[in-house]
């Protein structure tokens, strides 16, 4: 009896650990994000905006920015989420912007 209780809270204790750490490992880091990647970012939001039918929100990830644009239910300011989506770009006189188009957000809080 003993024993399987000793197993039970290592399993758990892995899975709450594996839990905590898989956004830090699919994460790309925001300066290496790439036009026409699919890509998996963890990072904190910034601010939020719905304008004209678009919305979206800010990510910040060590300093760096990038905006993702959300057509679901916007996360709050100061959440941890892990977005996954399309890394595209425009060009604008001389200036590129980088933004993503997200297929799926989560909440993660750790």
């Amino acid at each position: 009896m003993k024993k399987t209780i000793v197993v039970i809270a290592f399993v758990i204790a892995v899975a709450v650990v594996a839990y905590a750490v898989f956004p830090i490992l699919a994460s790309t880091n925001l300066s290496s994000l790439k036009v026409g990647d699919n890509s998996y970012v963890y990072a904190s939001v910034e601010s939020r905006t719905s304008i004209l039918g678009l919305s979206g929100f800010t990510l910040n990830q060590s300093s760096t920015h990038v905006f993702v644009i959300w057509n679901g239910t916007l996360p709050a300011v100061g959440e941890k989420v892990l977005v996954h989506g399309e890394v595209k770009g425009l060009e604008l006189s001389n200036v590129s912007i980088i933004y993503i188009s997200a297929t799926s957000v989560y909440y993660w809080p750790f």
